[in-house]
């Protein structure tokens, strides 16, 4: 029967009851563990302990993370991109979009922490790609790596974390070895950023910028000259512009001067020092030169301050332009600036004004002694004091070949004339004409005189005796006809009587020539014996006297 839930319990050892306790079998206790780890959570545990690294790796060991604009991606990916630095990776690129303006991208770059120093305010940064330009062909590494963005580290203290990026890789890195000189130049010329810098033919450097100076209307070019090579700029060295190919067809004649090839494709620059300069320190760093058109007016001695000249030709200037040579007896003191047309009322004309500059300096000795007879006075009383002296200047032919002309200064008899000096400062130089105009009348007058002559009436005259003559002889008679065989046989008795002399008197067999030669060996045989009594009366001289003595008896053997 089963014990209903409301039954009485019985109490433990009574009838009915359980059993003591002491009597029940004791249980063994076990404890529980509280986890159990099983293989399958290894998996995530290695990949919550990569995270981790990871997260510490991107929290301890990454640098700043900056932003770069350029005008265009091309050929930057985010994730792909690096950034370098003398070819060692310091960065990539994590992120590339537009910027709010849409006129350029803003790339986002992620740099390690040991380039953190890089952040810095003037660090330059530019994508190297391939290009080709002045400088070479740059970049051709990036045809298979893909492009990358190159770094110049800044020595600013100032950090910085957004940047412009150069559009083109700088010319100069810091700390490459060489330096930076200035150039004033008229002229750019073919020269552009990258042009070759040239010594003995030979590169040297480059040109990297150049910047135009609106106030003093003037050029300003900065180049950059390799090590070792700087040591061979020196405060005498002179530079000049060796572009392309310098053809010069003047009063002297044709000139040819190059550089080398890639000056003539792509222009370049040349420097050296005069020879007679001797040496010179190296000149120190931005150092600032003039840069002359051509080699041989930048070798060519200094020229000093110019003194203007006014010169008046009444005839033609035709060949004779601006840069012309001004010489004085064959050497050359200044140049022609400027030619102008010009109306003289009062004589009706239109003389031609020509303008130039003369260096005192090139006159050497000659200048010195004159600035002593000044007594104080300066350039312009020199050259009053030679007008004085009858200098004159005249134009003359410098190439019969091309007709250029130059102006030269001679001393030309004449009437004294005087020198002024203008308002300007210009010299008024009398002038006399030249040679050429002189002898172009003549050459006209004689032109004149050939033509009056009349060749065509000679011509036909000349022609008609020619046709006179010719029939006169078809119309000689008989007895002229004998007469002239007659001569004919007169002149074949001549020639064989001739030939008949030429073998009597020529031929050696012939009797004279035999009788010739017994004479002269007869001759001989007479002045030896002269020469033998001669020599026994400077010995004998009595024998004038006495006569030759006996010969001695010959003794019998």
């Amino acid at each position: 029967m089963e014990d209903s839930p409301d039954a009485p319990l019985t109490p433990p050892g009574e009838p009915g009851g359980p059993a003591p306790e002491k009597d029940l079998p004791r249980p063994n206790v076990v404890k529980a563990r509280r986890w159990n780890v099983s293989l399958v959570w290894l998996v995530p545990a290695v990949a919550v302990a990569i995270a981790a690294s990871m997260l510490v790796r991107t929290v301890f060991l990454a640098g700043p993370r900056i932003e770069i604009q350029f005008k265009s991606a091309d050929g930057v990916e985010a994730g792909k991109t690096e950034v370098r630095y003398k070819e060692v990776v310091i960065g990539k690129v994590v992120a590339v979009g537009l910027r709010d303006d849409r006129k350029s991208v803003a790339v986002v770059v992620q740099l390690d922490r040991s380039a953190a120093s890089f952040a810095v305010e003037d660090t330059a940064f530019w994508v190297v790609r391939p290009r080709i330009g002045t400088g070479g062909v740059s970049g051709l590494g990036t045809l298979l790596s893909g492009a990358y963005i190159g770094t110049d580290a800044g020595v600013s203290e100032k950090s910085r974390s957004e940047f412009v990026g150069l559009e083109a890789p700088p010319f100069v890195l810091r700390g490459e070895p060489g330096a930076i000189f200035v150039l004033r130049a008229d002229d750019l010329g073919s020269l552009d950023v990258g042009s070759p810098v040239f010594h003995r033919r030979t590169p040297v450097g480059r040109v990297v910028g150049y910047t135009l100076d609106a106030e003093r209307d003037e050029l300003s070019m900065k180049i950059f000259v390799e090590a070792p090579y700087q040591k061979l700029v020196t405060l005498n060295s002179r530079f000049w512009n060796a572009s392309g190919i310098d053809l010069t067809l003047n009063a002297s004649g044709l000139s040819v001067n190059t550089q080398t090839l890639a000056s003539v494709l792509a222009g370049g620059m040349a420097f050296e020092s005069p020879p007679d300069s001797g040496r010179s320190p190296p000149a120190p760093e931005n150092t600032v030169f003039t840069l002359f058109p051509d080699r041989r007016l930048a070798l060519a001695p200094p020229d000093g301050v110019a003194v203007p000249v006014r010169m008046v030709f009444d005839q033609s200037v035709r060949g004779l332009a601006p840069g012309a040579a001004i010489d004085l007896l064959g050497v050359d003191i200044g140049r022609v600036r400027h030619v102008a047309l010009q109306y003289d009322a009062q004589r009706k004309r239109f003389p031609v004004e020509v303008m130039g500059e003369i260096y005192p300096l090139r006159l050497g000795p000659v200048r010195e002694a004159l600035l002593r007879d000044a007594a104080g006075g300066g350039d312009g009383v020199v050259l009053q004091q030679l007008v004085a002296s009858g200098l004159r200047a005249q134009l003359r032919t410098g190439n019969l070949l091309t007709g250029q002309l130059y102006v030269a200064l001679d001393f030309i008899p004449g009437p004294p004339r005087t020198a002024s000096i203008g308002s300007d400062g210009a010299v008024r130089m009398p002038t006399a004409p030249g040679t050429l105009s002189e002898l172009q009348p003549q050459i006209a007058d004689i032109v004149q005189k050939v033509s009056k002559i009349p060749f065509d009436a000679i011509g036909r005259d000349l022609r008609t005796t020619l046709q006179h003559a010719s029939t006169a002889i078809g119309q000689l008679t008989p007895d002229a006809q004998k007469a002239l065989a007659e001569v004919q046989r007169t002149l074949n008795s001549a020639q064989k009587s001739l030939e008949n002399l030429d073998r009597n008197v020529t031929d050696p067999n012939a009797p004279v020539q035999r009788n010739l030669e017994d004479t002269l060996l007869e001759l001989q045989r007479t002045s030896r014996a002269l020469r033998v009594l001669s020599d026994y009366l400077q010995q004998h001289p009595e024998a004038l006297l006495r006569g030759k003595p006996a010969d001695a008896p010959v003794p019998n053997r």
